[in-house]
């Protein structure tokens, strides 16, 4: 078999085991990442994500980038970077740079673009007591931003969350549902949405708004047994965090418009 097919099916085989045995929560994973996003500078060549390896084993780490739908096997994703290593072996405690490299595809300039960087951490198998190889290995995915920004863009990144432009409506199944228009070039990314109304709070489902785009986020149920209102009364207010670009967390605080 060509080297090519065999990296291709070896690629294959850990997304598939991934995909039954995945966990996106990298608190128990040996690989660990130095970042909460990656910012693509549009006047850089490329960018760099540090990773290591904080188990006692060596784990086999497979990289790759995604347009936003987190479930497609990697070799048919088309997106317009390269990461480098795509796959490689992590000794314990040792540090590794995956490389971002525009491949040259046109990018849109007038605003930022997101795409996701998967690292998949798969670590070996372990003999049990009596000597057995049929112990589990659990792989781990963590998935986080990277977004390119293109240079000259309007404004500051740090100023678009405050520019959002908040509404609610009902859908046809009669649940009130929040809106979030985005104005910017740059993309809005939220870690906390909530409505305060009437001497009550509700708590809305979480994510981000592109750029010149609106996201629509569904208000969870207030307890088990109880369903989200189906409108929202007048003077609500929407109290949300916004995320900067190092991770960091500010608060705001919007009356809901009509």
């Amino acid at each position: 078999m060509p080297v090519k097919n065999r990296r291709s099916s070896l690629l294959s085989h850990c997304f598939a085991m991934a995909a039954l045995l995945i966990c996106v929560l990298p608190a128990n994973a040996s690989i660990v990442l130095y970042g909460t996003r990656v910012i693509f500078s549009g006047d850089e060549t490329e960018a760099t994500l540090k990773i290591s390896n904080e188990g006692k084993l060596p784990s086999l780490v497979q990289s790759w980038l995604d347009t936003g739908n987190g479930d497609m096997a990697p070799e048919g994703i088309d997106v317009p970077f390269v990461i480098a290593p795509s796959l490689t072996r992590l000794e314990a405690s040792d540090q590794q740079m995956l490389r971002i490299i525009h491949s040259g595809q046109p990018l849109l300039q007038d605003r930022e673009s997101l795409f996701w960087i998967n690292v998949l951490d798969v670590p070996p198998k372990t003999e049990n007591a009596k000597g057995s190889q049929g112990s589990l290995a659990l792989a781990f995915r963590t998935r986080i931003k990277l977004i390119y920004r293109p240079k000259g863009l309007p404004g500051e990144p740090r100023d678009a969350p405050e520019q959002l432009q908040w509404s609610a409506s009902t859908t046809q199944d009669g649940q009130a549902v929040l809106h979030a228009r985005n104005p910017t070039a740059y993309v809005a990314n939220l870690g906390h949405i909530a409505i305060e109304a009437a001497d009550q709070s509700f708590k809305v489902t979480v994510g981000h708004v592109l750029p010149g785009e609106t996201a629509t986020f569904a208000l969870q149920k207030p307890a088990e047994n109880e369903q989200p209102p189906k409108e929202l009364p007048a003077g609500a207010v929407v109290v949300y965090t916004s995320l900067n670009d190092w991770g960091g967390a500010e608060g705001h605080r919007v009356e809901l418009g009509r």
